[in-house]
């Protein structure tokens, strides 16, 4: 008995500990495989954001072509296959009403398109957003699944234009391979309305088929879980999901359990079998051979003593093959649990590295959307701020231009003339911020290209540094381009910032202008195609790019500057502009040898002349009885003196609606001088209100910064640019005054 004893008290805590050992294992690689699912369904559902964000962003910038405002087809199809060579979607836009399509770069130019319509498709919205993202639906062209991101654009003529960015289904298949995904995993994507869009297992069958019932509602439930579920293919599995913070899509990864601790489950079914076997065979002879085995029995608890310690051990022969067996068991368990040991560490090391590469891939899809919306805040707090600027500086330069006519002393005029040569110096400021802020309408007339060349630079010798050096040269005799001058000084100004950034330790910039003749066009895309041109050229002495490099440079979003150094969209844009204007891009570069960059604008057979001066007769204004109406108490103040002083009479007002409840009243006024940034009824808006209740109504608008869509939608008459002078605000007057006719408010 006491034999029986001494084998089951050294026999059980040994095999209790293995199997404890091996069931710890399991739990532990369980855990470690939830946790790895979960961040790889989070790092999916942010890489699923990011490719529809990618679209959004496209369609975004497509919905401000000048192109697509004129309803140019041809030209705005052409733009739409640029910005979409080589990212696997394309761009339609359809008329709401009665869904005629008018472009889809999908098929070639001419093709016969279908009617368009949104029957069977549904969409995810977001309230006081004009963007939606659809499900999953059959194109009418291909007849394969496909998704879109659509924008709709109201018209002037108050009809609705539908702008699509769409791709197939199976585009988003690649995530499987970009991601290095498991093999023995099951993974898919489904839209916010749970219809597959892409699955790694059965693809073909899967993709515009809905998930299971209960898979929807977790997804709709929490943002994210774990949960043990059967696949759609019938096989029990450890399920994460993740759902997309912004659209509302969710990423399902799903790994079989029979993968799960396989090897620990084996291994501890192997350990029970023989730990129960090798019980009995002790139990069973340890009453025949209890005084023989006393001392072979001692010895083998004193090596299992031993092995728990983890000493080295070596066991003689005992004679007694029971007590040996015994003994090589115990070897072979001890190997089993050192091995499931290393194997553990090994396999935690690598879930670290993955989880630490998912963090990485994570936190640079973050930047690359902040950066891009960081570009659009820019923007428009840059017009804000220009605004209240221009505010300020009408007070003041109306007061100067006031005090200016008052003023005999000569001393005393020429310190009012520097502090009015300071204003007007802000306010070109205050232009050229408006002008980095995107918010001039694209104007393509006859430029001189060395004027814009010389005025880019003088903008950029204050910003450049120190450590570079920049010259200018431009051909004698260039014949006049046509352009936008602001836009094409702003691509300057960006061509040359982008040449420093490629010359962190100085270096040698040089912008020159000179003629060209293209007989023969490009092979590429992007080439000029035959004809004249005028070509602005940016080169620079820096580090190159490499033929990977230059093969990608006008791809939307790719960029080799770090993280938030750069948005990857400043060539793109300038190619957009110049093919926008008839022309093209070309670029010379070599690893180590700098950069040539040439912008060919096509050449104008007009001259390049400044706009006409206005006539300075301003007798006409005598008793003129002018309507003031600006929210600003200083600039309706000073715009009323200047006003006075040109001989009008003047009632100023702080609001549209107290314009309005003057004019009911049936106050006698000959013209109206309006602000278009205002609250509640915007300038325009009460210039409309306005014309109902007087249609001969002279009307002239003033702005320091205005919304382009906005006005344009509702203004096409003259509008004064603040800050303005005495003079220019009674040439403005008196031109709307004489012309007889009431300026268009519609487009």
């Amino acid at each position: 008995m006491r034999l029986v004893v001494l084998v089951l008290s050294v026999l059980i805590p040994a095999l209790a500990a293995t199997a404890l050992l091996l069931l710890n294992a399991y739990r532990q690689e369980r855990a470690s495989v939830s946790r790895q699912m979960s961040s790889t369904a989070r790092a999916l559902a942010l890489v699923v954001d990011r490719q529809i964000g990618q679209d959004k962003v496209m369609a975004e910038a497509l919905a401000t072509s000048p192109a697509l405002k004129a309803r140019d087809w041809a030209a705005f199809d052409a733009q739409a296959r640029a910005a979409t060579a080589g990212g696997g979607n394309w761009v339609a836009v359809a008329t709401a009403a009665d869904g005629v399509q008018h472009v889809n770069t999908h098929v070639p130019l001419g093709t016969p398109l279908p009617q368009s319509t949104n029957s069977g498709i549904s969409w995810a919205e977001r309230p006081g957003q004009r963007l939606k993202v659809s499900n999953v639906f059959f194109s009418r062209l291909s007849h394969t699944p496909i998704l879109a991101v659509e924008l709709r654009l109201p018209q002037p003529d108050g009809s609705l234009l539908e702008l699509a960015v769409l791709r197939e289904a199976s585009s988003y298949n690649r995530i499987w391979r970009d991601q290095d995904y498991p093999a023995a995993w099951t993974g898919a994507i489904v839209d916010a309305h749970g219809v597959i869009v892409t699955r790694n297992r059965n693809n073909a069958a899967r993709v515009g088929t809905s998930a299971s019932k209960a898979m929807i509602a977790r997804i709709q439930g929490a943002p994210s879980g774990v949960a043990e579920t059967v696949t759609l293919d019938g096989v029990k599995s450890l399920t994460a999901w993740s759902r997309s913070p912004d659209y509302g899509w969710g990423v399902v990864v799903a790994a079989p359990r029979s993968e799960i601790g396989a090897e620990a489950r084996s291994s501890l079914a192997f350990a029970v079998v023989l730990g129960a076997g090798i019980l009995l065979v002790g139990v069973g002879l340890a009453a025949v051979v209890a005084r023989s085995l006393a001392r072979p029995v001692e010895a083998l608890a004193a090596s299992a003593l031993a092995r728990a310690e983890g000493q080295p051990i070596q066991v003689e022969p005992s004679g007694v093959r029971e007590i040996d067996a015994l003994s090589d068991s115990l070897d072979r368990a001890a190997s089993v649990v050192a091995a499931h040991q290393g194997e553990l560490e090994a396999l935690n090391a690598s879930l670290e590295a993955r989880v630490a590469e998912r963090t990485r891939e994570l936190a640079e899809a973050t930047e690359t959307l902040v950066q891009v919306q960081k570009m659009e805040a820019i923007g428009r707090l840059t017009g804000g701020v220009a605004h209240d600027f221009n505010n300020l500086l009408m007070a003041v330069l109306g007061n100067l231009d006031m005090l200016a006519r008052r003023i005999t002393d000569p001393r005393q005029a020429r310190y009012v003339d520097q502090a009015r040569a300071a204003g007007e110096r802000g306010a070109k400021l205050t232009g050229q911020l408006l002008a980095f802020a995107r918010r001039q309408r694209l104007e393509a007339r006859p430029i001189d290209v060395p004027e814009a060349v010389r005025a880019a630079a003088d903008l950029l010798r204050s910003t450049l540094g120190g450590g570079h050096t920049l010259d200018v040269e431009t051909e004698a005799g260039l014949w006049p381009a046509i352009g936008d001058p602001t836009q094409v000084e702003l691509m300057i100004v960006n061509l040359a910032l982008n040449a420093r950034d490629a010359m962190p330790d100085g270096g040698r910039i040089l912008i020159s202008a000179a003629r060209a003749h293209i007989a023969v066009g490009g092979a590429r895309p992007e080439s000029p195609p035959p004809g004249d041109y005028a070509v602005i050229t940016v080169s620079d002495t820096g580090e190159g790019m490499s033929a990977e490099v230059l093969a990608r440079v006008f791809e939307p979003f790719f960029t080799t500057k770090p993280m938030g150094k750069g948005s990857g969209l400043g060539l793109p844009q300038v190619l957009g502009l110049a093919k926008q204007l008839g022309g093209g891009v070309e670029i010379e570069t070599a690893a180590g040898v700098g950069t040539t960059v040439r912008v060919y604008l096509p050449r104008s057979h007009e001259v390049a002349l400044a706009p006409a001066p206005r006539p300075n007769d301003l007798r006409s204004l005598m008793g003129l009885r002018v309507l003031l109406v600006d929210d600003d108490p200083d600039v309706r103040a000073v715009t009323a003196q200047l006003l006075d002083e040109l001989g009008c009479e003047v009632e100023a007002v702080e609001s549209g609606a107290q314009a309005l409840e003057r004019a009911r009243r049936g106050a006698a006024f000959q013209a109206a001088l309006i602000d278009f940034a205002m609250p509640g009824l915007n300038g325009g808006e009460t210039a409309r209100r306005l014309r109902e209740l007087e249609p001969g109504l002279p009307l002239v608008l003033m702005s320091g910064y205005a919304d382009l869509g906005e006005l344009a939608g509702t203004w096409h008459g003259p509008v004064l640019h603040k800050p303005f002078s005495v003079q220019a605000l009674g040439e403005a007057l008196a031109h709307a005054a004489g012309e007889g006719r009431p300026q268009p408010l519609d487009a």
